[in-house]
């Protein structure tokens, strides 16, 4: 294989990887405080939106960024409030906020574009490096600091704790709920920091593409472990590398090979089954006194 072909192979793929990469991190925080998040699909189809228009809107892609963090974080807070404080079924609440998305997407961009599928162009983007977004490469330091937090810290401590056993965190003075909250935003800000590699040219109705959902499927093959998502990420997102790069040189229909990562996900997870132990209390509303 030719050199170049083989550099731009290994740095496009970190580029196509940094949208999952980023709402894995997301899933890791909210599911090891006990959460169930299959909404990442859709916080990132409204980040994707919000980066686009914030940085149109404020002339700066510093300032879409930080709208889509702020959208990412409100759309998570929706589903904190249903499943923490209201207790309402966590893959329910994940579906309707998923199918909501699409719809919040299309109005918006109806009413600030004037059109519903997709946005005007937006010329205020982060230089590129090697050819790919410069914040690309902001995933590789976002790692580490997500499992020092997740390891090092008290606060990263009692995260995990609320997740494994609420009812003996609750004894030793630590707010569940606090946690909880804390988890399912930290994921919201996670698909703001996704919606930056994924396409901020520009949005388009549709554009995550099940992203979200790999997202969790590379969460559970790492073992709800920081490192461990982020590098099933990689392998998500340079398989889809491949696809793109490779398509037309593989002698076998392209409607197979465009199958290629969503079959990968599928097998990771068939292969997963029985062997990933999720936290403890995941999943499982905290109830006091309980």
């Amino acid at each position: 294989m030719d050199l170049s072909i083989l550099v731009d192979f290994l740095f496009k793929g970190l580029e196509i990887s940094g949208p999952i990469a980023f709402a894995a991190l997301g899933a890791v925080f909210c599911e090891r405080s006990g959460v169930i998040n299959i909404a990442l699909e859709g916080f990132m189809a409204v980040t994707a939106f919000t980066i686009v228009w914030g940085s149109i809107a404020f002339q700066s892609f510093w300032m879409g960024l930080l709208v889509a963090i702020l959208s990412g974080i409100i759309m998570s807070l929706i589903h904190a409030v249903a499943t923490i404080t209201y207790k309402v079924n966590q893959i329910v609440s994940g579906v309707a906020i998923n199918i909501m998305a699409v719809g919040i997407g299309r109005f918006l961009s109806q009413n600030v574009f004037g059109q519903e599928t997709q946005s005007q162009l937006n010329p205020y983007l982060f230089p590129t490096v090697l050819g790919i977004n410069s914040f690309a490469f902001a995933l590789i330091p976002i790692t580490a600091i997500c499992w020092f937090v997740l390891y090092k810290t008290r606060f990263g401590l009692r995260l995990r704790a609320v997740g494994e056993n609420p009812e003996a965190a609750d004894t030793l003075g630590i707010n569940v709920y606090l946690m909880r909250y804390a988890g399912v935003i930290l994921s919201g800000v996670m698909c703001g920091l996704a919606a930056a590699v994924l396409y901020p040219a520009k949005w388009i109705n549709g554009m995550t593409g099940g992203r979200g959902y790999i997202a969790l499927a590379a969460m559970i093959f790492g073992r709800w472990h920081p490192v461990g998502a982020v590098l099933a990420a990689l392998l998500f997102g340079y398989a889809d590398t491949f696809r793109i790069m490779f398509e037309t040189r593989i002698p076998i229909p392209s409607q197979f090979v465009q199958m290629l990562p969503y079959v990968l996900a599928i097998l990771v997870l068939v292969g997963m089954i029985g062997r990933a132990k999720p936290p403890a209390a995941d999943g499982i509303p905290y109830e006091p006194g309980e």
